[in-house]
């Protein structure tokens, strides 16, 4: 009983997943490992907070689990704070798998109780043997060296205080303090993945070798120790070759990924924040000479630009344009290309702002009065595609008055019979 106590006790202190006596949110679900992480941080002198959520999904089991749980916190004087969620009805709307709603749903409460409650942290009853199965799912499915670590004993304001745990130490500790709990009939059941994982792989391969999901729980903490190397060596790769700009964009510049030692690896680390995964960024390394050609995730589009691989802004904004009409006389011209000058008296519609459209022509400022296809113009401006997407052109009805920081019309050009000058500034 006191050997789990102080593992677990150990573990948070080598972690620094909780401070002395901190206030804390514990998913309380009734079953063993639970009920084993709130007993236990309670006698390791932690505030518990308990948390409980039905997602009805089980039927009477819901509701038996429901009553456990109020029963116990009864008699360990704890306050119950408990939710009821319409799991399936989330999962169609959001259409997702249930156990992605639930966890959803779960997570989102728990915050938002832990800042009603000011806990410092969540915790929940994962322990090792369920880290090992995520280790094996994680490998069944196709996984780097981040998925080989399993699950960490911290994950933002997520702790895991019994990832040093087996599932036998967490039944023998409750048996000894003579706590019962509740069980979840679906974890007995060969249905999903995990399960099959826990009921079959696990099994077969302890009589492969035995000792083999302490094996794996050893083979994690080494990964975990090779990932902090793999993560430094990466943040230096990516601090060599990655350029945020003021605009939103990523610029990773090419002939240095090229040279690193891993390019695949750095790219999978800079683009998989935005939805990119490892079979796309397979594509892009072949395509790097293909300048144009576009790659598209749920979030961000990546172009490859000549000697950069783009990864586009989240968000792009057009200008401010402030204007002021001046007498011809009083005109000072100044060369910055986020000033304007247009003749006030060849304007014949309200100005507008937009940005371009297939077909657009403009008579660029000094070619006299030609005009030219406004894709070329910003084809010789050396414009990228998404920074031709997105050139704000200020309109005079249907005529591009000013290609706005670039050029303006040669048809409201400022001239010996100009009177009033319309001076425009770009604001960004």
């Amino acid at each position: 009983m006191e050997k789990a106590q102080e593992k677990v006790r150990h573990f948070i202190l080598t972690h620094q997943l909780l401070s002395e006596g901190a206030r804390v949110v514990v998913g309380l679900s009734g079953g063993p490992d639970s009920v084993c992480l709130a007993l236990l941080l309670n006698r390791l002198g932690y505030e518990v907070v308990a948390a409980h959520c039905n997602f009805h999904l089980r039927g009477d089991e819901s509701t038996r689990d429901e009553r456990f749980v109020a029963e116990l916190c009864k008699r360990m004087g704890w306050k119950l704070w408990r939710t009821d969620f319409d799991t399936e009805g989330y999962a169609q709307r959001q259409k997702m798998s249930i156990e992605m709603a639930a966890r959803e749903l779960r997570y989102e409460w728990f915050r938002q109780l832990k800042e009603e409650t000011q806990a410092e942290a969540i915790a929940v009853g994962h322990h090792q043997d369920d880290n090992v199965e995520t280790m094996l799912l994680n490998l069944t499915r196709g996984t780097g060296i981040r998925g080989l670590c399993g699950m960490q004993p911290r994950n933002a304001d997520v702790v895991r205080p019994m990832l040093c745990l087996t599932r036998e130490e967490i039944l023998t500790y409750l048996q000894n303090i003579g706590q019962d709990y509740v069980t979840d009939h679906t974890n007995l059941e060969d249905a999903y993945a995990r399960n099959k994982v826990r009921l079959d792989v696990l099994p077969l391969l302890e009589r492969i070798n035995q000792g083999a999901a302490k094996n794996l729980a050893s083979t994690m903490e080494n990964l975990t120790e090779v990932m902090q190397v793999y993560q430094a060596a990466i943040r230096e790769a990516i601090s060599q070759c990655v350029e945020h700009k003021a605009n939103g964009e990523i610029f990773i510049h090419i002939d240095t990924l090229r040279g690193l030692p891993s390019p695949i690896s750095v790219l999978h680390e800079a683009l998989s924040p935005f939805g990119f995964n490892k079979v796309q960024m397979k594509q892009m390394l072949p395509a790097l000479n293909e300048s144009g050609k576009v790659f598209v995730s749920a979030e961000r589009r990546v172009l490859i630009d000549r000697q950069h691989i783009i990864v586009e802004a989240e968000h792009y904004h057009m200008p401010h344009i402030s204007q002021e009409v001046i007498p011809v006389e009083n005109l000072n011209i100044e060369k910055d290309p986020r000033v304007a000058y247009l003749d006030a008296d060849k304007l014949h519609h309200q100005l507008t702002l937009r940005t371009p459209k297939e077909g657009d022509t403009f008579a660029p400022f000094g070619m006299g009065g030609k005009r030219k296809l406004l894709s070329d113009f910003l084809t010789d401006q050396k414009l990228n595609l998404f920074e031709k997407e997105r050139q704000p052109l200020l309109m005079d009805g249907e005529e591009i008055a000013w290609v706005v920081g670039r050029r303006s019309s040669e048809l409201y050009r400022v001239d010996e019979h100009t009177k009033r000058v319309l001076q425009l500034f770009s604001e960004p």
